[in-house]
């Protein structure tokens, strides 16, 4: 098992240049085949984990809110958050999309919000989502901890954009 955090000093991809951090994705891509190991590969850049991982565990405030495959994910994502940071990627393509940064204060880890965490940032919050943490449930195939999903109020959202333009480019 090979584990590589993207703000470790000793593992910085950005900042680098494109360049670099393409090397280094395709390199671990390569010793992850050749050897059969495993990569757990923490990053905020989507965009990468979509060369070189099979599954995906998005995470915030320190707990999972979407687990599944990376075609599963980057082509219809569930949880707002995911959706946000999807959003938050440059459109490389130039196809006039709005790049749109994650909106909002990132929760204190010492005095968390109540329910879910996300709630003060996501904008298909209600009441439930205030007072109650949702549970991590698996819904069409996909785990997802989002009351909104749960409930029926928010979908799936298919990617024409983006997730999808990702996994094209890694032709997964």
């Amino acid at each position: 098992m090979f584990a590589a955090n993207e703000k470790s000093p000793n593992f910085c991809l950005h900042g680098r240049g494109p360049g670099f951090q393409a090397q280094i994705l395709s390199l671990l891509a390569e010793l992850k085949r050749e050897f059969g190991m495993a990569l757990v590969l923490i990053t905020h850049d989507l965009g990468a984990v979509a060369g070189v991982a099979d599954r995906v565990a998005v995470m915030q405030s320190g707990r999972i809110i979407e687990l599944g495959t990376v075609k599963a994910i980057l082509k219809a994502p569930r949880h707002p958050y995911t959706r946000m940071l999807l959003d938050a990627i440059p459109d490389i393509s130039m196809s006039g999309r709005a790049r749109t940064p994650v909106q909002g204060e990132v929760p204190n880890p010492l005095s968390p919000p109540s329910g879910c965490s996300f709630h003060p940032r996501c904008p298909h919050a209600n009441a439930r989502c205030k007072a109650e943490r949702p549970a991590l449930l698996t819904i069409q195939g996909v785990k997802v901890a989002c009351h909104a999903i749960e409930e029926g109020r928010l979908q799936p959202e298919p990617r024409s954009a983006t997730g999808q333009q990702m996994l094209a480019a890694e032709q997964l």
